[in-house]
């Protein structure tokens, strides 16, 4: 294995395991992800429509909405063929009712897909879009 320095400006030590980081680095990068990760959990955006998605009318339509649109609208763009098993709001909707139960704001995407967007909406990863302007 090749051995290399840690990544952190100014570190001298030897990144562990070919990772990029010595082993001090790697755990201080892993308390701050952690802490950031509790914060977004606890975030108003993160609970915003909790009322919404334990509703019976929620679990009704959703359902509904997967059977009508059976496939992954994200894997659909590259021509892939993938069950959709989650129903999206492709604009988030904060918790505001009328954009939440706005169906033409609603996409069918599998488990992957939807993991990554709402990383994408939380995280801001890189390689993320703007976000689509709200549906007609």
């Amino acid at each position: 294995m090749v051995m290399k320095l840690c990544c952190a400006p100014g570190c001298d030590d030897l990144a562990v395991d070919g990772g990029p980081r010595c082993a001090d680095h790697q755990a201080e990068r892993e308390a701050k992800v952690a802490a950031a990760r509790a914060r977004a959990k606890a975030g108003v955006a993160a609970h915003g429509g909790d009322r919404f998605y334990r509703s019976a009318r929620w679990k009704d339509e959703s359902k509904a909405y997967l059977c009508r649109h059976p496939n992954c609208a994200e894997c659909a763009r590259d021509g892939l063929v993938v069950a959709a098993r989650e129903v999206d709001h492709i604009v988030p909707h904060r918790g505001d009712p009328k954009l939440f139960w706005k169906r033409s704001n609603w996409q069918g995407l599998c488990k992957p897909c939807h993991s990554r967007k709402t990383a994408r909406e939380v995280w801001g990863h890189r390689g993320v879009s703007k976000n689509p302007a709200p549906p007609p």
